[in-house]
């Protein structure tokens, strides 16, 4: 079946990111179950395509709120292709406004986008979350001090 790889991966990606329209056009979350799907299907043909990790570790964090997968999903993407300056960003906000937020990870993530990405709007939206993380924790913020 790898020889068909080079047909199937496409397919099954064209198909991924209609599905994926068709929840964002239509506020369909069957859409982006379907999306999953479908990267599912092609990683199974290229299981080494960080892109393919990517899209669906965001549609896990974004669309669906299912952080531990979008995680797992964005941390494959990166071990991928450790350029990859987006599944930073991503897994840092997914990590961010997660409930238990891990905001140390967060910013970890974040620094690393940074390091690694010229778009100017994502790095705003990065420097302004950085710059909350680095703030002391306000008085009677229900943390207790040691």
């Amino acid at each position: 079946m790898l020889g068909w790889s080079f047909v199937v991966v496409p397919f099954w990606v064209y198909f991924g990111l209609l599905f994926r329209a068709f929840g964002n056009q239509f506020a369909w979350r069957g859409g982006y179950r379907a999306a999953v799907a479908c990267f599912s299907r092609a990683l199974g043909h290229a299981p080494g395509n960080a892109q393919l990790y990517f899209w669906r570790g965001t549609l896990y964090w974004r669309e669906l709120g299912e952080i531990a997968k979008a995680e797992a999903d964005l941390t494959r993407a990166i071990e991928l292709d450790s350029q990859m300056a987006r599944a930073y960003l991503n897994r840092g906000l997914a990590r961010w406004y997660a409930a238990g937020a891990d905001r140390a990870a967060a910013a970890a993530d974040l620094r690393a986008f940074l390091e690694r990405s010229s778009d100017a709007y994502w790095r705003e939206v990065a420097l302004r979350l950085l710059e909350q993380a680095e703030q002391p924790p306000a008085v009677g913020d229900g943390s207790t001090a040691s």
